[in-house]
């Protein structure tokens, strides 16, 4: 996700003309977003359990993704990209309050810590991975093809890890 964070940036930048001001600018509703609903996400997950949300997270943030292949030149950020970001966002904020309950709450609580270091490593690991992959699906070039590239594939992977967590998380519930 940090991967597709950065291409956004960076298409802005590069295709659009923006600002390196504005393109960074451009990744904030996902901060505002993330912090107004994590805790509540968070909190439903601790009560129902978090399948439900580990899965439908990722898929709202695919559905974020493919909503950013409306992306053209001229690039119009309001009509264009906005959108798909506060679905993403959605999505995201779904996805990493109940995962960090899921990982804290399968282990003991003396544990808390290293389980909490894991998950984070984890998720930096991943992002790096994303990044360094990221020019073999959008191509040489940064251009409005491979964004569009970049969002289908972060999109279908989403998509599979939403699947995955439907099929391979269960509640204790």
């Amino acid at each position: 996700n940090e991967g597709q964070a950065d291409q956004a940036k960076a298409t802005l930048q590069q295709v659009g003309g923006y600002s390196a001001l504005l393109a960074g600018l451009s990744m904030l509703p996902v901060t505002v977003v993330m912090f107004a609903s994590s805790s509540r996400f968070g909190a439903l997950a601790g009560k129902h359990g978090p399948r439900f949300f580990m899965s439908m997270g990722p898929l709202v943030a695919g559905v974020g993704f493919l909503l950013m292949l409306f992306l053209q030149l001229p690039v119009h950020y309001v009509s264009q990209l906005l959108p798909g970001i506060l679905v993403f966002a959605l999505g995201l904020s779904m996805t990493v309050a109940p995962l960090t309950s899921a990982v804290l709450g399968a282990i003991d609580s003396e544990r808390a810590g290293i389980a909490s270091a894991v998950n984070n490593a984890v998720s930096r690991i991943a992002g790096l991975l994303a990044i360094a992959a990221l020019g073999l699906v959008t191509g040489k070039e940064l251009d409005i093809a491979g964004f569009h590239r970049g969002m289908i594939a972060a999109a279908v992977l989403l998509m599979l890890g939403g699947v995955a967590s439907a099929v391979g998380i269960r509640n204790t519930h």
